[in-house]
Parts: structure tokens; sequence; C-alpha cells
């Protein structure tokens, strides 16, 4: 039997204003051709189907017309829900997509049995618990007058015990066969991205670990991490990342898909698959004449033109370099690529909020809670002045998510 580990396709997604519907249609066409060629007989999709709880409607046709593709394939498919999906938009035709051998949980289910996805083949048996992104409301009840640090602790608990419920219905309900579980989270000790915007990177629910997953899973197919990464070492407990860069920080990095091969109820192999790269993601910095020599040394690889970046860098500041960088962008406009984050700044001057970070680092692709601790960085506030706000900043940021 052969199961297949995606997540984060995040249909609808924009870099700075330019659509990646094109590169994303050709990973899902790829997608399909790749299962029907290597007859992969489950797939898995853990989570951020879509980057927006509204979808377009192009995003919709996208993954609607996705899973029509796989109709009369064999192939089985479980999708669960993530941070950046609505639970109401992936649930909706559920009941309809099941007759399709396709399985959609795309929130916490109660009873937790819901969640359990047992699958039998003509190749093998196996059992996923299909766990969607886990809400603070999923898992527990606010109490009055409960500490910041108090709720933190209670949702880690409760995460490590909605896991620890479906292993010990898996190893109840079908002893020996392969359980497989998904998940949408942060789990201690990953490598991100800039692009991963959620609150549970950085603050406090970062401290959930891998040794919390429960014992009696075969594997472990996470999502929201866009780097593909295995955790703790282990070679069962991992990140597919997303299957397309979707900032100018994922540029290098390679984007993979994970085939899983079962046999007598247990894992066998498990094969990274490259994605092809549909779109280059290219950064060029330097002063005036270096950046332009290295666009006009540019050679274009790809099917579709890339999206580039360029940080030019100037000692002073000079109205003529500024008309100069104007001039250059406009002399780039019919080249077979696209320049579609320039940035011009000068070393002599203070440096605006968008500065303060790294080339490939933008405020678009930043979640509030990083912009927030670079500016307390860039402040001369004592230690515990800066833990304090940062704590503070947390506590209300959290409670906004909560709330949209």
């Amino acid at each position: 039997m052969k199961i297949l580990h995606t997540a984060d396709w995040h249909l609808g997604k924009q870099l700075h204003k330019y659509s990646l519907e094109e590169e994303q249609s050709l990973f899902l066409n790829w997608l399909v051709a790749l299962i029907k060629e290597r007859e992969i007989d489950v797939l898995l999709v853990s989570g951020d189907v879509f980057d927006t709880a509204n979808p377009s409607n192009q995003a919709l046709t996208q993954y609607y017309g996705f899973l029509k593709q796989l109709v009369g394939t064999g192939c089985h498919v479980v999708v669960t829900g993530g941070n950046h999906d609505s639970p109401g938009v992936l649930n909706a035709p559920r009941e309809l997509l099941r007759f399709l051998d396709i399985k959609v949980i795309g929130n916490a289910q109660d009873p937790i049995e819901e969640e359990l996805v047992h699958l039998v083949l003509p190749k093998g048996e196996m059992v996923i618990a299909a766990v969607p992104y886990l809400r603070d409301a999923d898992l527990r009840k606010s109490v009055v007058g409960e500490g910041y640090d108090d709720r933190l602790l209670a949702l880690r608990e409760g995460i490590r015990g909605h896991y620890e419920q479906l292993a010990q219905l898996c190893a109840e309900r079908y002893p020996a066969k392969c359980a497989i579980a998904m998940g949408h989270l942060y789990v201690n000790g990953a490598s991100v991205s800039e692009s991963e915007r959620d609150i549970h990177v950085i603050g406090g629910e970062a401290a959930f670990s891998a040794e919390y997953f429960p014992t009696g899973f075969d594997y472990i197919a996470l999502g929201h991490i866009h780097k593909p990464q295995r955790i703790a070492n282990s070679d069962v407990i991992r990140y597919s990342g997303s299957p397309i860069p979707l900032s100018f920080s994922e540029r290098d990095d390679r984007k993979y898909v994970l085939e899983l091969t079962l046999k007598d109820n247990k894992i066998q192999t498990i094969e990274p698959i490259s994605v092809p790269i549909f779109r280059e993601l290219r950064c060029f910095t330097g002063n005036l004449e270096e950046v332009e020599a290295a666009l006009n040394a540019y050679e274009v690889t790809t099917l579709l033109p890339p999206y580039v970046e360029i940080h030019v860098t100037e000692p002073y500041a000079d109205p003529q370099k500024e008309v100069y960088f104007g001039y250059l962008i406009r002399e780039f406009e019919a080249a077979p690529f696209k320049i579609i984050k320039p940035r011009l700044s000068f070393t002599n001057r203070t440096q605006g909020a968008d500065e303060l970070y790294l080339t490939g680092t933008s405020i678009q692709d930043l979640s509030p809670n990083e912009v927030f601790q670079k500016r307390l960085t860039a402040e001369n506030l004592d230690e515990e002045t800066q833990q304090l706000l940062a704590e503070a900043f947390e506590e209300l940021w959290r409670e906004v998510a909560e709330q949209n």
C-alpha cells in the first residue's frame, strides 16, 4: 500500500499582491499524474488547503477540480483543516465527498471517534487519526481569573490528551493495524519561515514537544510548517512542507511530497519526492550597479516567469540614486521575469520597520508578534520591561486571533 503525505497548499495565496494560481494549478496537475503513475492508494492533506477562511471562486475551483480528477483512480483522500481554513467551507460538501472516497475533517469532532478513518483496501488495512488544527475552544473551557501561563498549559495538555484518546481508540478498535496520525500545529524545534504567521510558532504554545505524541502511531503526518523536515530526529514524525515556496524566505527550500510504503501493517519506507520548480523566486542585493548587472545576467530556466526581489543599498541618501532606482525598475518591465518586491535603502539614515529585517523578509510576510518583538529589540528598554510588554502583547494578540 502506498500513502502520500502533503500539506499547506494555501490555494488563493498571493505574494506581494501577485497571484500564485498558475504554479498551484501546475502542482495539482503534477500531483494527479504522480498519484496515477505511482498507484497511490491514500492521499493525506494535513491542513491549510486554502490561504484564507473565505477562499476565492478560483481557489475553490482549483480544489474541487483536483478532487474530481482523482475520481476513478482508486486513491482515497483524507483532508484535515488548518488554521487558515474555514471549517465550514471544508465541511460543507463532506457528506457528498464521502461517496467519492474523500474524507474531510475540517474541525475537531464530537464524539472524537469521528476523527478516525478506517480504510480496508485491496492492498491492506489501516486507520488514520485525522486530527485537524485544534483551536482553544475545541480543547478546554475558559476559567474566570485564569492566568496566561495557566491557559497555555491547559491548551498544551488539551492537545496531548486529544492525541492520547485517539491512540487508545486505535489500539482498542484496530489492534495490530497500521495507525497514522495527522496534525496541523507547531511542534517545538521545527524550523520555520517568515510565511508562517500563526502565533503558535512564536508564542508560548510552541512548547508542545514531540515527546507529547503518544506511542501507538506508526507515523505522524504534520502540516503548518512550510519547510519539509523531521522532528526530534525521528523518521516517523514529519512535516511534508508546502509544495511551492510561499515567501521569498523559502526561495532556496527544496519542496517535497512524502511517499510511505506499507507492508504487513508496517511502514517499510518513507521516500521524499521532489516537486518540480514551476516558478523561481530570486533575490538580488547590492548597490545599484551590482543589482543592475545581476539582473542583466539572470537567465530564466523555469516554465513560469520568476518573481524577483531586489534590495539596493547605498551608503548615502541621494535623490539621483532614487531616480535611477525608479528607472531601473521600468527598464526591466519587459524582462522574462517580474520584479515584485523592489527596495532601496540608505545606510546613513534610521531604518524603517520594513528594513529592520533581513533581505527576503517583508512586513507582509511576518506575524504581528514578530514585528512587535523586533520593535522591542530596537528600543532602549531593560530586560524586565521587554518581557512584560512581550507577554502583554502575546495575550492581547491571542485574544484578538481567537475572536477572529
